[in-house]
This record gives structure tokens, sequence and C-alpha cells, in this order.
């Protein structure tokens, strides 16, 4: 039996596998939208659970779209909004989108022309945690943590987040408003938060899950965008209205299309990181291995596929020095490197099983990180061969998967 298995920007894997060796070979049946920008402006005039944003806002208001990092493509979305409000008429509001600190200038330039038809009142702006200027105290959490966000969102009248869909049980998922916080707020705020014992202790994530909804009940945010990922990238679904309406919505389509199950654990399991280049990333990667760590038995292995460029980062680095998972958790607990989680996860997953790699960097770096490197499709095949029973994974940073009567996700 020959698996195509495409994977990273444009790679492709076919490896030939005993069918009788295939628990399951999981891919989602939810293809991307034919034309984004129509689907977005659909979403937009038809909003669930609330008004659209014509009704819901009043001449001079200002409307500020917040994108998360994971959004990728942004243009899509932008010119929709532009086009929506000129359909609506909207031309006495100002129209501001907020990006990542990390958006190239060419992104930010093409995006500044796809608005020019909304005249001056409109702006697209790039966070800068480190600017005091550029950022406002709001008020302090209840754990009395200051809040202190880009401020533009304190000013406006109208917070619309733009953000990708995912699991409950997902890597860094802080729940559907984690577009807006920490990705938005100051530069200290951003390094308390790169502390990752949420990674293995279930209580900082419900601490941090609490820290980001207060902050969006202090915004007044009612409002929310989720775009459901596609099969192979990109997106397959536009959800857009009331913030409650939306996540009930999003999350029924994930059932549906991201959260299979499988009759069994498998002795390997092939995770394929899809999505271009952009999605080529160690945050994905995490993504994949806490999506399916717990699908291999204890003495099997995962095979991650995909085309990473970046070279880790420092708390990679020192995962690849410590002995014990449990010396590298106490090692991370004081972390700020901003890929502490990252490397905690990879570290959770090492300590549990063997993971192969298939990527374009250098051999050395992934034998420096404790990580197997596969050179070929003949090699997948005999490890295949050697674990004897497989489970294919398809866009695994998107895929949380479940084995057949257990209660325990990804």
């Amino acid at each position: 039996m020959s698996i195509a298995t495409p994977f990273g920007d444009n790679a492709r894997s076919t490896c030939d596998i005993d069918p009788q060796m295939v628990l399951a070979n999981l891919q989602a049946d939810y293809p991307a939208a034919q034309d984004p920008q129509q689907a977005i402006l659909d979403a937009l005039t038809n909003p669930v659970g609330y008004p659209d944003l014509a009704h819901a806002s009043v001449p001079g208001d200002v409307v500020l779209f917040v994108f998360g990092k994971d959004v990728g493509d942004y243009l899509p979305t932008v010119s929709a909004i532009v086009s929506y409000a000129q359909f609506a008429e909207m031309n006495d509001r100002t129209f501001q989108f907020l990006l990542p600190h990390e958006t190239l200038s060419p992104v930010v330039e093409q995006l500044k022309q796809a608005i020019t038809p909304l005249g001056e009142s409109s702006e697209v702006i790039v966070h800068q945690p480190q600017d005091q200027k550029a950022n406002a105290f709001l008020t302090s959490t209840q754990d009395n943590h200051a809040i202190i966000l880009n401020r533009h969102l304190c000013d406006a009248d109208l917070v619309v987040p733009i953000d990708v869909a995912r699991s409950h049980e997902g890597f860094g998922y802080f729940g559907p408003f984690s577009s807006v916080f920490p990705t938005y707020s100051d530069i200290d705020t951003q390094k308390r938060w790169h502390s990752p014992l949420f990674v293995t202790r279930k209580q900082r994530m419900k601490r941090r899950i609490a820290e980001v909804e207060e902050i969006r009940q202090l915004l007044g945010i009612v409002y929310n965008c989720l775009l459901v990922p596609a099969r192979g990238g990109g997106f397959a679904a536009v959800i857009f209205g009331e913030a409650g309406h939306v996540e009930t919505e999003a999350n029924l389509q994930l059932q549906q299309h991201w959260q299979p199950h499988v009759p069994n654990m498998a002795g390997v399991v092939i995770a394929l990181i899809t999505g271009g280049q952009a999605g080529q990333t160690w945050e994905n990667a995490a993504r994949a291995l806490a999506n399916v760590e717990h699908l291999v038995r204890p003495d099997g292995a995962i095979i991650l596929a995909t085309e990473i460029r970046q070279r880790p980062g420092v708390a990679m680095s020192q995962m690849a020095e410590s002995l014990e998972f449990t010396d590298f958790e106490s090692q991370m607990r004081k972390s700020r490197h901003e890929d502490a989680a990252i490397a905690l996860q990879f570290a959770r997953t090492l300590a549990q099983c063997k993971v192969y790699i298939r990527t374009s960097l250098p051999e050395a770096v992934m034998d420096d990180l404790d990580m197997i490197p596969v050179q070929s499709d003949e090699e997948c095949r005999k490890i295949c061969e050697h674990y004897q029973d497989v489970v294919v994974v398809h866009d695994a940073q998107n895929m949380s998967v479940r084995v057949a009567d257990s209660t325990v996700s990804s």
C-alpha cells in the first residue's frame, strides 16, 4: 500500500506500507474555501447571534480589528472588511487593523494599499511591545498583575478579534481570545507568559485562560471571528458574530472535521505538518507532538514530517543538555525564553517515545536535540515495519485525535 503524504511547503513522501499495518490514515475532509475573501465577506454580512458591524456601531466610532499571529495571510480578511465597509456605507467610522509585532514590512505595505478605499481615517498598526508610548495601562487583574495593552485596544469603541479556531485541549490554547492577550501586551507581560509550565500543569493553564477571559470582559469585547482550518492549509469556514455563538459553532466544526478517533494506540505515528512555509514553525511542531503523543505506545515512536528551516531557539538547545525530563522541567520553571513552552513540549514527548524527524535542517542539529533524522521514504518504511502498526495524521498541527473509548485528547 503506497501512502502519499504531503507535508511542509511542497514536499511529499510516498511510503509503501503493508495495508494490514495501517490502523488509520487520518485526513480532514474539509477543503479550503474557494474564494477566501468572499467567505469572510459573507460572514461579516451574516453574523451569528449579534447585529452586524454597521448596526452595532455609530458614526464616529473606532472599529479595531485585531489579528492573531496564526492567521497567516491577512490580505483576504482585510480586503473583505474594506468591501463590507463600502457596501454598508460605513465611511463615517474609523477602521484600524492591529497586527502582531513580527509582521514583515512588505506585508504591512500591502495591507496599507488594500485599505486606501476607506480613506485617511483607516490605519494599519503593528504592535510594539517594547514601546511604552504605544501601550497603555488598563487596570490590574484579580491576581494583581498589571494589564498593559496596545493603546488602540484600550481606546477603540468596537474590538473585533480574528484568529484561527483551535481545540480546547491543544498546545498553547488559552481560550478564543488569546489572539488579543498576551499578543498585544507589553514586553514584560509577554516575558511573564513565556513561563512554560502550563504544558505539564493543568492548573497553570486554567489560570491563564481565566486571565484572558478577565481581560476580554474588561475590554467589553462582544464580537469574535474564528477561521476554521482547512485540509492542507488555509481556512475552510469563517464564523463571525457574538463571541459565545462563534465559539460554539467553531467547536462543532472542529469536532466534526478535526477530532477523529482511532481504534487503538499504535507503534508509530506519522505526523505531517502542512500549510506551506508559513506553517513550518517549531510552534506547529510542538502542537503536532501534543496532538499525537498519546496515540503512541510506550515503546513506540513518532515520525514528524516538516520543512522547518529556522534553527531551534535557546530553550530547545538547553533541552538537549538535560538528561532527564524532570530536570528540564525544573530548569524551565523560571525560563522566559520565547521557545520555552515549545522546548518543554518536545522534552515531554521525548520522555515518552522516540521522535524521528524529516526536515531540511542539518542532521547534526537534530542529533543535538535527541531526535533521529529520517532521510528517505525507504527509511520511513523500515521504521513502520519495525513497529508493525501505523497511524498517519495529516495536518497534525490541527488534528486533535482521540483513542476509541478514551476521554483523553491532545
